[in-house]
């Protein structure tokens, strides 16, 4: 293998995560066992330090004199704690630590993936016992992975890791949001609009179909666009409308910039007869842009949104959604790191949490 940082006499030096692929371990155990912390079965331990004595191992001294032992704390990294997805998870989480004798430390990193690193860092440096993170990004994730090196348990909260052996507790957006959208479909509706929040660096890209002419999406698997992929393949299914005209993307982070979309989408000279908004920041955009513009819900515009939000069901009229329980998903990435914590080692596990559409007088039939 070619040279790098530590290699000697032309090869790279081994690491925790070579050893773990040697031992048919995860990078956590391994770390664990390597650094003489934390619970390893003993024969585990034992396949470890074989593993490590093959490949030459050397531990990072350093690294090793920094986990000396546990702390009973845990992590809680967020995108935006603002967002009650993320307060009702970070609920969830807290929950089970304080069951578990833990404290939880919660970071909040306002969808920003130098400010997403940079807790991760301070975590490692407090000897936290693991973390539960929602990462900005679902393709750059060399952080997190290195965290596992250090032999500290990474569970993903709604997202998912490309080349990651993490647990994760998710949905199923792209099924969720064809049901939504066929609810409107069945109803008659066939100029759907959607409006979905992306963030800049893993932006969808539509493209027009050459087998079919109908619109398709790349892009990495995060749930926005998992749920612009449920959103296109309902109206394929139905043989409904499928424009870029009616797709509008916004940035979680640009103010006012949902309701904007939304408003753009009712401007059009022919505007759709109904909205899939695809996160509980554009649900909230739409029903106020229809409100402004005097679009009459659900008489002039159907309306779909995604989370159970205490308003969505107090406005008049009360808002359809996509209800999922981030609580639950919380509860069920703690408890799942926990499990870690105390030594389980099977790869990592996608777990994925029902949804259900709450029906309420926002759709009509066209």
């Amino acid at each position: 293998m070619a040279g790098g940082t530590g290699a000697r006499n032309g090869r790279r030096r081994p690491t925790v995560a070579d050893v773990a692929r040697e031992a048919g371990v995860s990078v956590a155990t391994a770390g664990r066992a390597l650094g003489n912390y934390g619970r390893v079965r003993d024969d585990l331990r034992e396949r470890v330090q074989a593993a490590a004595a093959r490949l030459g191992y050397e531990p990072n001294v350093v690294a090793r004199s920094m986990r000396s032992g546990g702390t009973r704390s845990i992590g809680f990294v967020a995108a935006d704690i603002a967002n009650p997805y993320f307060a009702a998870a970070m609920r969830g989480v807290c929950d089970v630590a304080h069951e578990e004798g833990y404290e939880a430390i919660l970071f909040n990193v306002d969808d920003r993936l130098d400010v997403e690193r940079n807790a991760i860092k301070v975590l490692l440096e407090k000897q936290i016992d693991g973390i539960v993170v929602s990462p900005i990004s679902v393709t750059d994730m060399g952080h997190l992975r290195r965290a596992q090196e250090r032999g500290v348990p990474v569970v993903l909260l709604d997202r998912t890791g490309a080349g990651m052996n993490a647990d994760s507790v998710v949905i199923d957006n792209e099924a969720a949001a064809y049901d939504a959208v066929a609810h409107l479909l069945e109803l008659g509706h066939r100029r759907v609009g959607l409006v979905a929040s992306v963030v800049p660096h893993e932006r969808p890209e539509l493209f027009v179909r050459e087998d079919t002419g109908r619109l398709g999406v790349r892009g990495a698997a995060r749930p926005s666009i998992d749920r612009v992929r449920g959103y296109l393949a309902a109206l394929d299914a139905y043989d409904a409308v499928s424009a870029r005209e009616l797709v509008r993307f916004t940035y979680l982070d640009a103010v006012g910039s949902a309701e904007a979309e939304a408003d753009a989408l009712l401007a059009l000279a022919e505007p759709p007869t109904a909205v899939f908004a695809a996160d509980n920041v554009t649900t909230q955009g739409a029903f106020t842009a229809a409100r402004k513009r005097g679009v009459k819900i659900p008489t002039e515009m159907s309306l779909v949104g995604f989370d159970d939000l205490d308003w969505t069901a107090l406005v008049d009229p009360p808002v359809t959604v996509v209800a999922q329980s981030p609580m639950d998903m919380g509860r069920t990435a703690a408890e799942r790191l926990f499990r870690r914590i105390k030594g389980e080692d099977q790869p990592g596990e996608r777990i994925v949490l029902p949804t259900r559409l709450e029906v309420r007088s926002s759709t009509t039939p066209l």
